[in-house]
C-alpha cells in the first residue's frame, strides 16, 4: 500500500505524466470523432485538382489572406485521417504545456494539472463547426505556433537570455501564427503591452519583440490589401448580415462586446465558469475583507445563473429570458431600443462583468508585473473576439471565434495559479470545480 501511495505520489509530482494524461483523453476524443464534414472534403479534394501554389495564388484572389494556414490545410487534409487525430491532441497538449512555461508553472505540480484540467474545459465541440480538421488547423495549430514563439521573449523577462536558434525558431513560428487575423491582432495587443511595460520599468526590450511586431504589422496589413479580403466581406454582407453597411462605429463595437461577452456569461461555456471560480478563490484566499470577497462572487454568481443554470432557472423564473433574450444579431443596443433604460441593464451587466474580472486579476495577483501581465492577456484575449463586431460573419462564424479569448483565459489563469496561496479550501474548490466541468466537458464530447 505504502509502495502504491508513493508511485502515485511521483506521478503526480512528474512534470511529464500531466501532459501524457491531457493527451491520453484528447487522443480518445479524437479517435471517436466524426470526419468529413463542413469545409474538410472540398479542402481534401483540393490537391487532387490543383497544385498547392495555384491554390495559394486563387484563394488569395477569391477568399482569404491566410496563404500559409491554409496551405497547411490542404497538405494536412491529404493525408490520411489517422495523421491529423494523432497530430492534434498533441498540438493541443503542447499549448498547455507552452501556458505552463510562459506562466513558470514548472515547479507547480498542482499549477501543472491545474493548466490540463482548464484546457478540456474548454468546449471543443466548436471546432466542428466547419470540419473537425480545417477549423482545429486554423485555430489550434496557429495558437501552438504563437505559444511557442512568445517563449523566448519569456526567458527573457526571467532575465535569462534566450538563444540565438530560439529567436530564429520565433521568427517563421510568428509568420505562421499571424496569418491568422484574430491571432495577429491579440500578438500584436501582447508585444506593444510588453514593449510599454519595458517603457515604464526602464528596460531594453529584446530585439525579438520589434520582429515580431513587424511581422504581425506585415500580416494585418496583408490581409487588409488582399484582394479576396475584399471579396468575401461583400458576398457576407450580402449572405448574413445585410444592413451591416448602415450600422455606426459604436454599433459595431456594442456588437463586439455583447457577442463575446455574452458567450462568457449568458451561455453555459464551463471553460469561463471555471475561469469565475478561480479567480473567486484566488482573492478569497488573498483578502480577509467582506467587501474584496462579495465582490470576488459577482462574476461567478453572474455566470451560474444566467450560464450555467441558466436553462433550468429560466424555466423556473421565466423573466430571467429577459437577458438572454437580450442580445440578438445586430447586439443588445439598437437604434429602436436604446432609448429605453432597462435594455441598458443586460448590456452594463455584461461590461461590469468584463471590468470586474479584470479587476479580480489585479487583486488576485497583487500590484505587480504579474498582474500587468494578466489583465494585458485577458484584455488582449477579448479583444480579440470583440473585433468581430467589425466583421459581417461574426454569427456565421459561430463560437469559434472566441477560441483565443477562451485560451487567454487559461494564459491568465495560470498566473493566478502560480500567485494562489498554498491554502487547502482554495485548491480544493478549484480544483473539484474544474474536475468536474472537465469531466462534464469530455462526456459532452462523446459521439461528436
Amino acid at each position: 500500500m505504502n509502495m502504491l501511495r508513493r508511485s502515485v505520489g511521483r506521478a503526480v509530482r512528474s512534470r511529464i505524466v500531466p501532459y501524457v494524461a491531457l493527451y491520453a483523453v484528447l487522443l480518445a476524443l479524437h479517435l471517436q470523432f466524426t470526419l468529413g464534414t463542413g469545409d474538410d472534403p472540398m479542402y481534401a479534394a483540393m490537391l487532387d485538382q490543383y497544385s498547392l501554389a495555384y491554390f495559394s495564388l486563387w484563394h488569395y484572389y477569391t477568399w482569404s489572406a491566410r496563404t500559409l494556414i491554409e496551405a497547411v490545410v490542404c497538405i494536412v487534409e491529404a493525408l490520411p485521417a489517422i495523421v491529423w487525430r494523432l497530430a492534434d491532441p498533441l498540438c493541443i497538449t503542447l499549448c498547455a504545456a507552452c501556458i505552463v512555461r510562459l506562466a513558470r508553472l514548472e515547479d507547480r505540480p498542482a499549477g501543472r494539472w491545474a493548466v490540463c484540467g482548464l484546457t478540456l474545459c474548454y468546449p471543443w465541440q466548436d471546432m466542428s463547426s466547419a470540419g473537425w480538421v480545417c477549423t482545429t488547423l486554423v485555430f489550434v495549430w496557429p495558437l501552438l505556433a504563437a505559444l511557442a514563439a512568445l517563449l523566448p521573449l519569456g526567458k527573457s523577462l526571467r532575465g535569462n537570455r534566450p538563444r540565438a536558434w530560439q529567436c530564429a525558431a520565433a521568427l517563421p513560428l510568428t509568420l505562421y501564427a499571424a496569418n491568422m487575423e484574430l491571432l495577429a491582432g491579440l500578438l500584436t495587443l501582447l508585444l506593444l503591452a510588453y514593449l510599454a511595460w519595458c517603457l515604464w520599468a526602464h528596460r531594453r526590450p529584446h530585439w525579438l519583440a520589434w520582429a515580431q511586431l513587424g511581422l504581425c504589422a506585415a500580416n494585418i496589413v496583408y490581409a487588409l490589401t488582399c484582394p479576396g479580403t475584399a471579396l468575401r466581406y461583400g458576398n457576407e454582407v450580402t449572405s448574413w448580415f445585410q444592413d451591416y453597411g448602415m450600422r455606426s462605429l459604436w454599433q459595431n463595437f456594442e456588437l463586439g462586446i455583447s457577442a463575446a461577452m455574452s458567450r462568457m456569461v449568458l451561455e453555459p461555456h464551463l471553460l469561463f465558469f471555471v475561469f469565475f471560480v478561480l479567480l473567486a478563490c484566488a482573492v478569497w484566499a488573498r483578502y480577509r475583507q467582506p467587501l474584496y470577497r462579495l465582490f470576488s462572487l459577482f462574476p461567478v454568481s453572474a455566470a451560474l445563473v444566467l450560464g450555467v443554470l441558466g436553462g433550468p432557472l429560466r424555466a423556473l423564473a421565466p423573466r430571467l429570458s429577459f437577458f438572454a433574450d437580450a442580445v440578438t444579431e445586430k447586439g443588445t443596443l439598437t437604434p429602436l431600443n436604446a432609448w429605453t433604460l432597462k435594455r441598458w441593464l443586460p448590456f452594463l451587466l455584461l461590461c461590469a462583468v468584463l471590468f470586474a474580472c479584470a479587476l479580480e486579476l489585479y487583486l488576485a495577483l497583487g500590484h505587480g508585473a504579474a498582474a500587468y501581465a494578466g489583465v494585458a492577456v485577458y484584455l488582449s484575449g477579448f479583444a480579440s473576439y470583440g473585433a468581430m463586431g467589425f466583421s459581417p460573419s461574426i454569427w456565421a462564424s459561430g463560437a469559434r471565434s472566441g477560441f483565443f479569448f477562451a485560451f487567454a483565459l487559461v494564459a491568465a489563469g495560470a498566473l493566478v495559479l502560480r500567485a494562489l496561496p498554498e491554502k487547502r479550501m482554495p485548491w480544493r474548490v478549484f480544483g473539484c470545480t474544474a474536475a468536474v466541468c472537465a469531466l462534464a466537458q469530455c462526456l459532452s464530447l462523446l459521439g461528436a
